[in-house]
C-alpha cells in the first residue's frame, strides 16, 4: 500500500495530480462502502487502513478504489466483534500462514454468528405467526379451528399428574428428546426445529381410565416407534393461564357428546400474545381418539 507522508509533499502532489481521477475522497468512499467518515478517520489513526493520499495543506484524505476490499474486511470484522488490533499487521503481511489462520478462524466465528442470526429469524417468524393465530381468541372460551398435522415424541407418565413435578418431567423429557434426535440430525437442525416447538401433556381416555404422556414436537421425518401423529383437522380448543388438562372432560362435556374414548392435548405456549413473554398460556385441545400401538 502506498503511504505518502508530509515530508514527501512534492512527490505526493505530483502523484495526486497524476492520479486525481482515480482517487476517491473520504466522503465518496463513505458513500460507496457505507462506512462513516469518522470510522475511516479512526482506521487511519490506528494504522489499520491508511488513505492512499493525504493533502498536506487541507488534510483531506483520498483513497484508491481497491481499498474498498480492505474496508469491507474491516466492516465484517466489526460486525463479528473481531478486535481491530488483529488487522494492523494483516494488510501489510505477505505471510500466507498468517492470512490463512486469520480467515479460517474468523470464518468459524462468522458461521457461529450466522447460525445465531438464523435462529433469531426462525424465532421471530414463529412468534409472529403464533401471535397472529392467537389474536382472535379470548382466555377461557371454547373455539374450534383447523390444526396442521403434528408429530410428537411421547413418553408415558402414568394415570395421573397428581403429586408430579411437571416442570421436571418436561425438562427431562426435552433433554431425552434432544439426545434421541442427535442420532438422526445435526444439532443445529435440532436447535432450529425445537424453537417454540409444541410441548406439554397428552391424555388418552378409555371410558373411565386415563393415561398421561409428556410430548414434544419433532420434524415429520422422525416419525417412528416413539412418536404419534396427530392428523390435521378441525378441533375444539380453549386457552387458559393455568393448566386444565385434568379437568378437560368436564370443560368439554358438551363437545364430547357422550363419547368414552377421546384424547386431550395441552400445549404450553411461550410468546402467545396473551400473557407475559415468560409466562405460558395453556392451549387445551380435544382431538379424535388416536389409535397407536405404542399408546
Amino acid at each position: 500500500m502506498l503511504r505518502i507522508e508530509s515530508r514527501e509533499n512534492l512527490r505526493g502532489e505530483r502523484f495526486f495530480m497524476s492520479k486525481r481521477e482515480e482517487l476517491i475522497s473520504i466522503g465518496e468512499m463513505s458513500k460507496i462502502t457505507g462506512v462513516g467518515i469518522q470510522a475511516l478517520r479512526y482506521y487511519d489513526k490506528k494504522n489499520i487502513l491508511k488513505p492512499t493520499y493525504i493533502d498536506p495543506e487541507s488534510g483531506y484524505r483520498y483513497y484508491s478504489f481497491d481499498q474498498t476490499v480492505g474496508i469491507a474486511v474491516i466492516s465484517t470484522c466489526v460486525e463479528l466483534d473481531i478486535p481491530l488490533r488483529e488487522l494492523v499487521d494483516l494488510f501489510d503481511t505477505e505471510d500466507f500462514t498468517l492470512l490463512q489462520s486469520f480467515f479460517t478462524r474468523n470464518k468459524e466465528a462468522a458461521e457461529r454468528k450466522l447460525s445465531a442470526i438464523n435462529m433469531m429469524i426462525c424465532l421471530a417468524n414463529k412468534a409472529l405467526r403464533r401471535m397472529e393465530i392467537n389474536k382472535p381468541y379470548e382466555i377461557g372460551q371454547i373455539y374450534s379451528r383447523t390444526f396442521p398435522e403434528m408429530v410428537y415424541y411421547v413418553k408415558s407418565c402414568g394415570p395421573t399428574l397428581e403429586n408430579v413435578d411437571r416442570d421436571k418431567l418436561l425438562i427431562d423429557f426435552e433433554e431425552e428428546t434432544k439426545a434421541d434426535l442427535l442420532k438422526y440430525i445435526d444439532i443445529r437442525d435440532i436447535s432450529e426445529s425445537m424453537i417454540l416447538m409444541e410441548y406439554g401433556f397428552l391424555c388418552k381416555y378409555f371410558g373411565f381410565e386415563a393415561e398421561y404422556f409428556t410430548f414434544a414436537e419433532v420434524p415429520k421425518e422422525l416419525e417412528g416407534e416413539k412418536t404419534i401423529t396427530i392428523p390435521s383437522g378441525s378441533y375444539h380448543f380453549r386457552k387458559d393461564k393455568l393448566s386444565k388438562i385434568e379437568n378437560a372432560p368436564d370443560l368439554f362435556r358438551h363437545q364430547l357428546g357422550g363419547r368414552e374414548n377421546f384424547t386431550f392435548i395441552e400445549v404450553e405456549e411461550i410468546i402467545s400474545g396473551k400473557s407475559k413473554i415468560n409466562e405460558p398460556v395453556y392451549e387445551l385441545r380435544l382431538v379424535s381418539h388416536i389409535e397407536h400401538p405404542h399408546l
